[in-house]
């Protein structure tokens, strides 16, 4: 109650001053009308405080973010739900819900009455305007009486976090391993080219009989079981150059960069493959990342990469079964590692389609061309990354599967 009373507004405090002042004066002229209407000016107040505190401390708050990874540039959809916990419907409401400044402003919402064990919803937009992990939150709910007489404020200091990731675009087709053993992605027989050259062990309890190797068994004398089939996993190596550039905003050439590395990566971990990515300058930000998992994994990872400026050539990462390259244009005179295999792609990201000097994209491509890679151009476009993936993967004579 004493909360309560602390929350009159300046309308309520002067009617209390004024019912105070009334009711003295009419206790010593003796005028019982007075009194009256000073008693009812002192109560109008206090049972507008009572019926508040009573109502307005007893709210419940939920907040739910859809969804729950934003697209750079993206919006998303924030639906905030009040429960009216106390036994008298509440006043109009005011929701205050505070956002952090990539993702817009502060938000306020009204809510008229709430009825005793009901709920109430409100639904407003957020746009990621730039890749990160931010808050929304914390949310103050402010009623205020019918008179105007109490504001009161209630504030629910959880907040939700919210995660920016950079855009990804659909790719067409995977990548078909080398077929000479071990390339469709799961499994590859340790038997070559007879069975004669399976590797047979020990028989176990509980081992099916119809893997028992017969042939072998005959020649030691002992129970021997043909070995099962063991899974073969593809590993793919992103290499992507995280640079400052003049340009901002989520079309820029270092947003562009990431969104292709995001986008490859989750085409390929969707294809069954495990992911290492790196950044040009040196830093390993992924060591491995496969299944369902690695898809959140690689995403929440590139969503808090920060450009670093590097005087150095940068480092390529070699020894897997496809190396991927992200590069910009003007980085292409560095002379990237040569590849090692047929299964090497390099995107560039053309630094001219944004205006900026350097060399260009098709100079670039035609150096890593006589380079040994297969590359394929970027631009700000629309339809570039399912553009440029399909001419890299056509380039490098891989068989696409659509």
């Amino acid at each position: 109650m004493r909360r309560a009373l602390a929350a009159l507004t300046f309308r309520g405090k002067a009617l209390l001053a004024v019912g105070l002042g009334l009711g003295a004066g009419a206790a010593l002229s003796g005028q019982r009308d007075v009194l009256r209407i000073a008693v009812l000016l002192l109560a109008l107040p206090l049972i507008s405080a009572f019926l508040a505190s009573r109502t307005h401390f007893r709210l419940g708050a939920d907040r739910v973010v859809t969804p729950a990874y934003v697209p750079v540039g993206d919006m998303a959809s924030v639906t905030l739900t009040v429960t009216n916990l106390a036994r008298q419907r509440t006043s109009t409401l005011l929701l205050r819900d505070h956002v952090a400044a990539s993702l817009g402003r502060r938000v306020d919402r009204v809510l008229e009455h709430v009825e005793p064990g009901g709920s109430r919803s409100t639904t407003f937009t957020i746009i990621g305007s730039r890749r990160g992990r931010f808050d929304v939150g914390p949310l103050s709910v402010t009623a205020v009486d019918p008179f105007g007489l109490v504001r009161m404020t209630r504030s629910f200091r959880s907040t939700q976090s919210v995660l920016v990731v950079p855009r990804v675009h659909a790719l067409e087709g995977g990548i078909d391993g080398d077929r000479r053993g071990r390339g469709d992605s799961s499994s590859a027989s340790l038997s070559s080219s007879g069975d004669d050259d399976v590797i047979p062990r020990e028989y176990r309890p509980g081992d099916d009989l119809r893997r028992i190797h017969w042939r072998a068994s005959a020649r030691t004398d002992d129970l021997l079981v043909r070995r099962e089939e063991e899974p073969w996993t593809r590993h793919a190596t992103i290499t992507v150059a995280v640079e400052p550039d003049r340009v901002g905003g989520p079309t820029s050439p270092t947003e562009t960069a990431l969104s292709m590395a995001a986008s490859v990566a989750v085409h390929l971990l969707a294809l069954g493959w495990s992911i290492r990515l790196d950044a040009l300058d040196g830093r390993c930000l992924v060591p491995a990342a496969s299944g369902p998992s690695g898809h959140a994994q690689i995403l929440e990872v590139l969503a808090a990469t920060e450009p670093r400026a590097s005087d150095s050539p940068g480092t390529l990462r070699t020894g897997s079964d496809l190396s991927i390259a992200i590069v910009p244009s003007a980085a292409a005179r560095l002379r990237l590692i040569p590849p090692v295999h047929h299964r090497s792609l390099a995107f560039v990201v053309d630094l001219a389609a944004w205006g900026l000097p350097g060399v260009d994209g098709r100079e670039a491509t035609e150096r890593l061309r006589a380079d040994g890679w297969h590359p394929a151009a970027l631009g700000p476009a629309d339809g570039s990354a399912a553009a440029a993936w399909r001419q890299a993967v056509s380039d490098a004579a891989l068989v696409v599967r659509g």
